[in-house]
């Protein structure tokens, strides 16, 4: 009898888990709802979608484009960016209309928004294709049609276009997803018929165990036939496990809407969020926009290294960043084997510092490398307006072992500090200028109380530098005893605006262009001071000797870490880049002179 409710059982469970993998298998798809979006000027090269058009209905929302004519282009970001980067032109724009259709379904309401020329004193367009343009978080191309699920937070639109000069794509259409796919009861169909399965087993264990107790007694010559019997028992619970284990893994991969829902609607409770005040500036690159400006900034300038070409670094480069950039290219024409300023890994990015700022110019500091790299590499990058890309202003390595500030988050943004701003220990206009009287004075400066002289890592291998050059200066410049030469060494704030975004602490990250030179002069009648194995000083002043004396001059773009006025810390070096600058032969001096 043990064995006929074992096979009862098995065949419940076998019917019970079929229904429920039938459901699973035979689910339908959730109901949607497809509303067409029509160009209320078809001629027009720009269509925008806003966020509040596909959020209709919550979770991911379809869009489909088709074009057969033109490669068709779709980009998403901030709402408020992409209107700036329409600023000067006409576009569709839509949105969701206020109320329902009759059917109760959402409305698509598309209206042409004229030129604004709101940025116009910002900058002027030089292209109408909308790809690569860094205010895109992402962009998307393809051939004849376009099939993507979005779920834009708040804030986000969208941007279809083709090229910028031929109408965009008219056949668009949007899909909601209206509910969710649910097969409620396949989840408990398979777990009564993994119950039962459980059940048919235990009878069937159990029958086995009252068929051998009925046996009896065996003799000793039985032994073979109890093995064979052990064995074919043992084969029967092998049997069994996998069909349990296949049974569990099915229940086990029922979703939740494989579930039927019997709990009643929650009540809600308040919970504290975090809110940014209406007031407040959005910053102005997000996290994805970094990653992607970065890597089109490392492949700018690997391609413009490659080819010494500084037109095409300019795409990427400006201030004193393009300066060192274009002195070195210049060099190399000449110099085959002269190294090239830092490079710029193509990323990550991991410390992101923007300006919060819903206008331009924009700023941005960036730290690009992994976190752990010795010297990862420290730019300023700034838009000048909506449709030009960011320029890399400020370029370096960071020092090893050293912390950077506390920033405040990415999402929240930075204020840019202004050059003569009197809320920090020195104002970044008279940076460059003070931090060279500490080169040239050490602790003996007057403001030697302000900066943290005994880390300060590009002082100390500047000075190792010229005590070096000197060192082999004195070695040739003597002759009989009689010094023929000398070499003297100056310092001074460089040509260029400094760049400074607040940190947490109301102090700043101040970037700044430092100038430092060698000059050598003969000091004795008819001294000649000649430039033998130095093509690169030779580039500049074609020459190989000078009987008036030479002038070399080094850039260094800067970057300091400046509290605030009344804090107990101290100005300090972050990271640096030096290069070669320029070289000049000096005028003769007259009679009164000398």
């Amino acid at each position: 009898m043990r064995f006929v409710w074992a096979v009862v059982a098995f065949l419940v469970a076998v019917g019970l888990i079929g229904a429920g993998v039938a459901r699973l298998a035979l689910a339908s798809e959730p109901d949607t709802v497809t509303s067409p979006i029509a160009a209320a000027d078809a001629e027009l090269p720009y269509t925008v979608i806003d966020a509040d058009v596909l959020s209709a209905y919550p979770g991911q929302q379809g869009l489909t484009i088709a074009d057969a004519d033109n490669e068709i282009f779709v980009s998403y970001g901030r709402t408020s960016d992409i209107e700036a980067w329409l600023s000067d032109t006409s576009y569709n724009h839509a949105t969701l209309a206020e109320g329902q259709a009759e059917n109760g379904e959402p409305q698509v309401s598309v209206e042409v928004v004229d030129a604004t020329n709101e940025y116009a004193d910002s900058g002027e367009r030089v292209w109408w294709n909308p790809r690569d343009s860094d205010l895109w978080i992402e962009q998307l191309t393809a051939e004849d049609s376009l099939e993507r699920d979005f779920a834009l937070p708040d804030g986000m639109s969208l941007l279809v276009a083709t090229d910028g000069t031929q109408p965009a794509p008219t056949d668009v259409s949007v899909t909601w997803q209206t509910g969710a796919i649910t097969t409620p009861w396949a989840g408990p169909l398979i777990a009564a018929g993994c119950l039962f399965l459980l059940i048919g087993l235990i009878f069937w264990i159990l029958g086995f165990i009252h068929l051998r107790r009925r046996r009896g007694p065996r003799r000793k010559g039985s032994a073979n036939s109890g093995g064979r019997g052990r064995r074919g028992s043992a084969r029967r619970a092998f049997w069994a496990i996998p069909t349990v284990t296949v049974a569990g893994a099915l229940l086990a991969g029922c979703t939740p809407s494989a579930w039927p829902d019997l709990s009643n609607d929650p009540t809600p409770t308040p919970s504290p969020t975090l809110t940014a005040s209406p007031e407040a500036e959005m910053p102005a690159v997000t996290d994805a926009q970094a990653q992607r400006i970065v890597a089109s900034m490392a492949q700018v300038l690997a391609d413009a290294d490659r080819e010494t070409d500084i037109e095409l670094g300019a795409k990427r480069l400006t201030g004193a960043a393009y300066d060192m950039r274009k002195t070195a290219y210049e060099i190399r024409a000449d110099v085959d084997d002269w190294k090239l300023p830092v490079s710029l890994p193509e990323g990550p990015v991991s410390v992101l510092l923007p300006q919060a700022n819903d206008g331009w110019p924009r700023t941005a500091l960036m730290v690009v490398g992994d976190a752990d790299e010795k010297n990862p590499t420290i730019i300023f990058a700034s838009q000048q307006s909506p449709w030009e890309t960011y320029k890399i202003s400020y370029m370096g390595s960071i020092v090893a072992g050293t912390e950077l500030p506390e920033l405040a988050p990415a999402w929240m943004g930075a204020v840019v500090v202004p050059p003569e701003s009197s809320f920090l220990e020195v104002t970044p206009s008279d940076l460059s200028a003070t931090y060279a009287d500490i080169i040239k004075n050490g602790e003996d400066s007057e403001y030697a109380d302000l900066f943290d002289i005994d880390n300060d890592a590009f002082a100390t291998a500047l000075h190792d530098k010229r005590k070096a050059t000197l060192d082999t200066f004195n070695k040739s410049a003597t002759s009989d005893d009689e010094r023929t030469a000398s070499m003297t060494f100056d310092q001074q704030a460089g040509d260029g605006d400094p760049v400074a975004l607040a940190t947490f602490d109301s102090g700043a990250i101040v970037a700044v262009p430092f100038l430092d030179s060698e000059t050598l002069k003969p000091t004795v009648d008819d001294g000649i001071i000649k430039i033998p194995d130095a093509p690169e000083i030779q580039h500049f002043v074609g020459e190989e000797e000078t009987k008036t004396g030479l002038t070399t001059y080094y850039r260094s773009q800067l970057f300091f870490y400046v509290p605030a006025k009344a804090s107990e810390e101290k100005v300090r070096i972050l990271g640096f880049s030096y290069a070669l600058a320029d070289a000049t032969l000096l005028d003769e001096q007259t009679d009164d002179e000398q």
